[in-house]
Parts: C-alpha cells; structure tokens; sequence
C-alpha cells in the first residue's frame, strides 16, 4: 500500500467515554524530520502517540507503522515494530532502584546479545551523548530533572532506534535544562537520521528546532505546515493556540449544562 510517511494514520477516530478524541484524523510523519504534534490540552497529543505505538487501537480508521497497519499484525510482529521505535516519557521513567548506566544498559540487556565490554562502551557512548558520562554510577535520586530527562533519552537512543516518540520532553524543565533538551533532540535526529515525534505545549521551544507541526483540535488536524508558515496563519484557532490567547474561538470552560440548571435552590 502507498503511504506518504514512515507513520500514517488514515480515517483515525477513537473514543473514550463516550467522547470523541478523535474523528476521521488523517496525518503521515516523514521519515528523517523532526514533527511536532501540537494543541491545547485534552486535545489528544499523548493518546496520538500511544495510537502510533500500538497501545491504543483506533476504533474506526488505521494506523500505519513502517508501512504495516498496526491493528492487523501478531502481537509478536508488533513487538518486533516497537524494537525500532524509542519513547522518552514525561516522567523520564528510570528504575529508580537501577544506577544511571544500568538504566540505559537495560534495554540492551534485554534485547541484544552484547559482550560485557560492548555493553558497556555503548552504554558510554549515549551517556556521552547526553553529556552525563561523569554520573554512570549515580542513583536516579541523584539527578537534577533535567539530567533525568537526558538519561532517559540516552536509554531511549540505546537501541537505535529508527523513531523517537517524545511525550513532554520539556515540561518542567528550566530554560537551560530546556535548551539542553533542545539541542540534544535536534542533533540526536540529525546524527542518528532519525524521525522524531515530538509532543509539547511549549510552542517557542518545538518551534525552534520542528520541520513540521500538525496542530491537533476539534478531534481533528486544525492546521498542519512549517513552523513559520504557521506563525503567520491568519485561521483564528492556530493564531489563538501559537500566541498563547485567552479569549478566542477555543473556549476555557469544558462543554457543560448550564450553569443555572445545575445550580440547587434552598432546601
């Protein structure tokens, strides 16, 4: 089948309690760019990217992974499709009773037959990465969040992945700890030709270093361009989101009865 991406979603929708995330959403990432996935809260991005990973399945539509629709394949094919993939969590998610080199040891040690001395040159090869070779011995507890956040990343890129899914990557991280992030991600994706998937609000820093934002509301793509194109878009939705708005056509309140109606009189 023709695809236009290393990962497509075609006639995606996808339900939770009765609510649409998602309805008929159509988009393809291409391969060796750095996409940004984009929108106010509540708006889907981190259940796209699980939809992309094979932890969610699409109610209606499919979702192509490296050319293969996700929901049709073995459970055992779909292990073999992850092992190509790398994820960095918001949370960083480090085994918190694993020192910093057996963290990003870890997926090596599990899915690859290394010598003792290739584990541990590759292990300190992503630490060098990162910048945090000096702290292989430390405990996760030891860590600032954002030397965290770059471990998890290292352990992310352990494998080689041919994508990198980031949920968050900035997310309560100083401006240094930001940039750092920043220039980690975009040289990562340069020197390791990868396809990185970027989930975040902060839209100055996803913007610096995205080839391609898709900027997600209503359950479906609002907007999808470089980031310059987007920054002059006239469409009230993208300049109220890019510009960070309080008042336009995205409203603050939640869909709800209205107020009066649900208020109760004396008893």
């Amino acid at each position: 089948m023709h695809t236009d991406g290393i990962i497509n979603l075609q006639n995606v929708s996808f339900y939770r309690g009765g609510r649409a995330i998602f309805e008929d959403l159509n988009c393809a990432i291409a391969a060796g760019k750095i996409t940004a996935i984009m929108g106010p809260s509540g708006t889907g991005k981190t259940t796209l990217l699980r939809l992309i990973s094979g932890q969610l399945q699409p109610h209606k539509g499919q979702v192509f992974l490296f050319d293969q629709d996700i929901a049709k394949i073995k459970q055992k094919q779909l292990n073999q499709l992850r092992k190509r993939l790398g994820v960095l969590f918001q949370s960083g998610a480090l085994f918190t009773d694993l020192s910093v080199f057996e963290n990003v040891a870890f997926p090596l040690r599990e899915h690859m037959n290394l010598s003792a001395d290739d584990l541990h040159n590759r292990v300190l090869t992503q630490l060098e990465a990162v910048g945090l070779r000096g702290v292989k011995d430390f405990m996760p507890s030891q860590l600032s969040g954002g030397m965290a956040r770059r471990v998890a990343l290292a352990r992310a890129v352990a494998m080689e992945p041919e994508v990198i899914l980031y949920d968050e990557p900035f997310a309560g991280q100083d401006p240094i700890a930001m940039a750092v992030l920043q220039r980690l991600i975009k040289s990562l994706n340069d020197q390791l030709q990868l396809t990185s998937v970027l989930v975040s609000h902060d839209v100055a820093e996803a913007f610096a270093i995205a080839d391609h934002v898709i900027l997600l509301g209503e359950g479906r793509v609002l907007a999808q361009d470089h980031p310059d194109a987007l920054k002059h878009s006239t469409d009230p939705a993208v300049k109220q989101f890019i510009h960070g708005e309080a008042d336009g056509v995205i409203p603050f309140h939640y869909p709800a009865p209205a107020f009066q109606d649900e208020l109760r009189g004396p008893s």
